[in-house]
């Protein structure tokens, strides 16, 4: 039953009050002349009125509470809790379905090798596939599979700063020049210390707690010296509980050079606050650790574009679930455009994430990747649907660029840019 709307007295005052002779009301247009004494008397009441009533926040999102608003309206708005999203539950007895669900997505591991995973751990061979040839820049890997023992290259460069399109030595874009076999350059040192500490994920040890079955997984990376990237923050929840069971700060090894803010939210003072509240481990490999845990070789690992995540901790995984493969396959077996989990969000969940302006939220992440997937499972019909109107929406999008680029080419050749000047013969 409805409870009775409360009744709002509003404030009387007597009739003689409003007493005022028809000469004393201003018509539009009238010029108001006040004296001094007038104009500190209406300064004054001003400055009363703005004191007693409520203030507003920058950001105040609701209308100021007036003086005849009710006590038992007061009482309701400060009850209200602030909106936040709601996740999704998975209900006991419906663990073990989910988690066959989740099984008949898992990629198989040429997918995962296309897709840049570590399907293995890093042999020396395998990092002596890495080295580049010093003439035509192709790895060594690349040429095995080719099978290409000859070298072809074109002895002068191109020089991108000064946009050249043509080979300076020869004005073509095929090699002309050539030698019996490749000349390789040593792999460079950070790139052996990388993958020599590759390893698989390792079973639990006995005594411990059981192993989740499957972990959606996110983290956040910031530049380090050398160049390369180093993680900074780790998020893993459970798939199946909705529990966040790994929420902590990474300390790099080496010295930060770019923290990447607008994509990492990460920041030198937030690191720091963070070590001093106790939320910090040093280094990627006490975040493994961390995250090692409470996972096993057959637990689920759920994340977009996980390659990446899993490359900075150095983690060999095979029982993988890539958003990003799983929307991009169901468009098509051979699409390479890949969805972003904010827009995958927008368009599954109809829910916007990452609109904060200091960056992502590393947990709010990993709760929209577990989101994402649990829909994609829990709803096959409305998964293909999307699906259908993405590749219809590819469809046009690739024909309005094939157009762009045709037109382009006809404007090129009406003209045409100016030929390369040929190198002078010595």
């Amino acid at each position: 039953m409805d409870q009775p709307v409360p009744r709002v007295e509003l404030a009387f005052r007597p009739k003689e009050s409003f007493a005022a002779p028809v000469s004393n009301i201003r018509k539009p247009g009238d010029q108001v002349d006040m004296t001094t004494e007038g104009k500190e008397q209406h300064a004054t009441q001003h400055r009363a009125q703005a004191a007693q009533a409520p203030r507003r926040g920058r950001r105040y999102a609701g209308p100021a509470t007036g003086p005849l608003e009710s006590s038992s309206k007061k009482e309701a708005s400060e009850q209200k809790e602030p909106v936040v999203h709601e996740w999704s539950d998975v209900p006991g007895p419906l663990h073990e379905a989910v988690i066959a669900c989740l099984k008949n997505v898992c990629h198989n591991l040429n997918t995962l090798a296309r897709s840049g995973y570590k399907v293995r751990e890093m042999t020396q061979e395998d990092m002596e596939g890495y080295a580049k040839c010093m003439n035509c820049g192709e790895r060594k890997r690349v040429l095995d599979t080719k099978s290409k023992t000859a070298c072809f290259y074109h002895p002068m460069k191109l020089k991108h700063q000064k946009k050249q399109y043509k080979y300076p030595c020869c004005g073509k874009k095929q090699a002309c020049a050539s030698l019996p076999a490749h000349v390789y350059a040593p792999v460079q040192d950070f790139i052996l210390e990388n993958w020599q500490s590759y390893q698989l994920t390792p079973s639990p040890m006995s005594g411990l707690r059981p192993p989740r079955r499957a972990v959606a997984l996110d983290c956040e990376m910031v530049e380090v010296e050398g160049g390369c990237a180093e993680v900074a923050q780790i998020c893993a929840v459970d798939i199946l509980a909705g529990e966040v069971i790994v929420d902590i700060y990474v300390v790099p090894s080496k010295m930060v050079t770019d923290w990447r803010t607008p994509w990492s939210g990460m920041s030198q003072k937030l690191l720091e606050e963070m070590k001093e509240a106790g939320k910090t481990v040093n280094g990627w490999e006490e975040a493994r650790k961390a995250l090692w845990a409470h996972i096993d070789p057959d637990t689920i690992l759920v994340g977009q574009s996980l390659q990446h995540d899993l490359d900075i901790m150095r983690m060999v995984h095979l029982n993988i679930i890539d958003t990003a493969i799983l929307s991009r396959e169901a468009v098509a077996k051979d699409c390479k455009q890949n969805w972003g989990l904010k827009r995958l969000c927008k368009q599954m969940l109809d829910r916007d994430i990452q609109q904060s302006r200091r960056g992502h939220n590393c947990l709010e992440d990993t709760m929209a990747t577990r989101e994402v997937v649990l829909w994609c499972v829990r709803h096959p019909g409305k998964f293909q649907e999307w699906a259908v109107s993405q590749r219809e929406w590819k469809k046009k999008a690739d024909a309005h660029w094939k157009l762009k680029r045709k037109e382009s080419d006809k404007a090129q050749v009406k003209q045409p840019r100016e030929s390369v000047s040929q190198v002078p013969p010595e």
